[in-house]
């Protein structure tokens, strides 16, 4: 089913849940929200004489919060593919990351179940200084150094955030960022902020949450590949909440809608 570039982007394009140290505190909230995940059925897939996949559904569940130092998001992704031949199988992901308030450290794990067997982990740590420096435990210890203009995940997502609150421009974003799915690599990420507001159903969003989210696409390029490996569609407020994902590949493209979302309190006094 060809789940290996899912596996390795989903934590990345997950990571819509942000810090922004020039937004008021107020506006950013720490929540816990479930999605649905459905397949697309308008995606005009190319499949020519391949296996694709025909059905997905399952569930997303972000929880994240602000711990007061470091903003930490727990995320666990089930969701029972079908592929064209008729033949099942289930992907149960799970994420971990803690990114300190100013972005100079973090550490991550991920860990990625096919058919309830374990098939890739990976945990580490990275600090930034003159270089970015990363130290991965698991699956192998191995210790790497990259420029110092490599963003990480929370880092770069907050430059998006701050263009996402102001609703009158249209923005065009490129960054190298690296989030620990690829140990040994980091991503190019192109971002297009449109204009499109989008709202939801009120009885899905606590009344402090603020109904008004802005579209948002990202292209993940790998290995300095002039094609994307995934686009990412989102729609997100500007307290960093998002009601919608859409994960789009060359033979597949998966829906996450919100369910529901609770907001957390969490007092830093």
């Amino acid at each position: 089913m060809k789940l290996g570039k899912f596996i390795r982007f989903v934590k990345m394009s997950l990571l819509l849940i942000i810090y922004n140290n020039e937004i008021d505190a107020e506006e950013l909230k720490s929540y816990e929200s479930i999605y649905e995940v459905t397949i697309n059925d308008d995606f005009k897939r190319e499949t020519l004489g391949q296996t694709y996949i025909k059905k997905a559904s399952g569930e997303l569940l972000l929880d994240w919060f602000n711990n007061c130092k470091s903003w930490v998001s727990n995320q666990r992704l089930y969701v029972n593919f079908v592929n064209s031949s008729g033949v099942g199988s289930v992907s149960d992901i799970y994420y971990s990351l803690q990114e300190k308030n100013d972005s100079s450290e973090m550490e991550f794990f991920l860990q990625v179940k096919e058919n309830n067997q374990i098939i890739n982990m990976v945990n580490g740590k990275a600090k930034k200084g003159n270089e970015v420096t990363v130290d991965i435990l698991n699956p192998k210890k191995k210790s790497l150094s990259f420029p110092a203009n490599i963003l990480f995940p929370h880092e770069h997502l907050k430059i998006i955030v701050s263009k996402i609150n102001d609703m009158n421009e249209r923005s065009i974003l490129s960054n190298k960022v690296y989030e620990g799915s690829l140990p040994e690599n980091y991503l190019e990420i192109t971002t297009f902020i449109g204009e499109k507001i989008e709202k939801v159903d009120q009885k899905l969003i606590d009344p402090k949450v603020e109904n008004s989210f802005r579209n948002v696409r990202m292209a993940y390029f790998e290995n300095q590949s002039e094609t994307p490996a995934l686009e990412l569609t989102a729609n997100i407020n500007k307290q960093g909440i998002v009601s919608f994902f859409q994960y789009d590949y060359p033979t597949y493209s998966l829906k996450m809608n919100l369910k529901k979302v609770n907001l957390k309190n969490i007092d830093c006094r």
